[in-house]
């Protein structure tokens, strides 16, 4: 691929990925207030059941807690169904090319955004979330593009930029949505909208653009060639890892698991953290995303991109896994300062930024032409289940042991990320790319 096809597709990558992060985040500072107006809101089968399965685990209503515990088995729904659906459309994408993949997945997107806006009831907002939990596939194809239109030596750089534009849809998606929390466009359109509906309204719109943008910018990444490499006949890719061409490629996915685990739980939890401790307004839990995003940005967009090809996939990986593990011992130990807090982020950001193009690299590393799709998007794959647990597991240890336990689990969890890491053989890989 020419210099100059190459830097187009990954701008179009990388504003993809964008879109679609900005989209998807903007439903975060406005979920607490989102599950609170539905809890009063009642009569709904779906929302009884979930509340009387709440109230099972110890939630009792009127607690500060409930919400939290409500969102945790609310916020599995996407991500298992992401668990389930982003392997098979990166093994779908080895066969029959990415741009059909990531058009239908962001169409998908689209729909699940619209049918937010409308969802005057519970159960037709977690419709919502089903069908983007399903189509939430983007990201691991983009990946694997990505990989299809970067050397080894710049591989790292390429993935850096795919975080870069993660962050900066969580730098964007998080203040615009907050902005927006306080437009009621129920006053001046005779529609039944969702609650904070101009935020829901403005999701459908970047996920028509990022849409429109694949269908007429997007040339296809992977060549013809490589798509008619026979591949495993398993119901699903996750049932056949042990089979794997790649040796390293299980540990990797552990390594991202026990990563996405503990990350996912903070971040899960951080939103209720500031407003019960700190009483953050939505637009104000917005601004904390907003530097969390700035960090990553300056890290994958600079730091990254100047390394790569310089320092290994496994000592970007090593290293962001002790900033993350300083900032989350830090923020344990200084649970109510706000300065500690910011503070902390900025280590805790910053091994983020360093983990996500590292472990990314590293699977497309160890993962033949014709398996990039399949690869990364088991890896992804298993960032979901990660990211379908943990809402739940660390609503239950917010619940009953306070916020300072859900950090010192997180950080538990990635001191084993650094050890497990130390074991990768990054001398050679353990298939052939060519």
């Amino acid at each position: 691929m020419s210099d100059q096809k190459s830097s187009k597709t990954t701008l179009i990558l990388f504003l993809t990925v964008f879109i679609d992060m900005m989209g998807f985040s903007i439903i975060f500072p406005l979920f607490p207030n989102i599950l609170k107006q539905y809890t009063q809101q009642g009569q709904d089968p779906l929302l009884a059941a979930i509340l009387s399965l709440v109230n099972m685990l110890g939630g009792a209503e009127g607690s500060p807690y409930y919400i939290v515990l409500f969102g945790g088995i609310l916020g599995s729904i996407y991500s298992i169904l992401q668990f389930v659906f982003s392997p098979i459309w990166g093994r779908i994408s080895d066969r029959i090319g990415r741009k059909p993949i990531l058009l239908m997945t962001s169409s998908g997107n689209f729909l699940g955004y619209l049918i937010w806006l409308f969802s005057g009831s519970f159960s037709i907002f977690v419709l919502s979330r089903v069908i983007t939990g399903v189509m939430g596939g983007n990201i691991s194809v983009a990946s694997a593009a990505m990989a299809d239109s970067t050397s080894e030596a710049d591989r790292a750089k390429g993935m850096g930029m795919i975080g870069a534009g993660i962050g900066l849809g969580f730098i964007f998606g998080p203040p615009i949505s907050g902005l927006l929390s306080n437009i009621d466009l129920a006053k001046t359109l005779p529609f039944s909208f969702t609650y904070f509906p101009a935020s829901a309204l403005f999701a459908v719109f970047i996920a028509l653009v990022n849409l429109l943008l694949l269908f007429f910018s997007f040339v296809e990444t992977l060549p013809e060639e490589s798509r008619k490499v026979k591949q495993d006949a398993a119901i699903h890719p996750i049932l056949n890892l042990k089979n794997s061409s790649s040796k390293q490629l299980a540990r990797v996915c552990l390594i991202f698991f026990l990563f996405t685990f503990a990350f996912s739980g903070f971040e899960f939890c951080i939103n209720f953290y500031l407003d019960n401790f700190f009483r953050y307004s939505p637009r104000q839990i917005g601004y904390t995303f907003v530097y969390i995003g700035m960090i990553i940005i300056f890290i994958q967009g600079g730091v990254i991109r100047r390394i790569s090809g310089k320092v290994s996939e496994k000592r970007i990986t090593y290293l962001g896994g002790l900033a993350l593990l300083f900032g989350l011992v830090l923020l344990a130990s200084f649970i109510r300062s706000t300065g500690f807090f910011f503070f902390s982020l900025l280590f805790i950001s910053s091994g983020s930024a360093f983990l996500h193009p590292g472990l990314s690299s590293l699977t497309s590393l160890v993962s033949s032409k014709s398996e990039q799709g399949k690869n990364i998007g088991i890896m992804r794959g298993f960032g979901a289940l990660a990211r379908a647990l943990s809402p739940f597991a660390f609503s239950l240890v917010y619940f009953r042991l306070q916020p300072r336990a859900t950090f010192l689990l997180s950080a538990s969890l990635i001191l084993l990320v650094i050890l497990l890491t130390k074991g990768i053989d990054d001398s050679k890989y353990s298939v052939d790319n060519s």
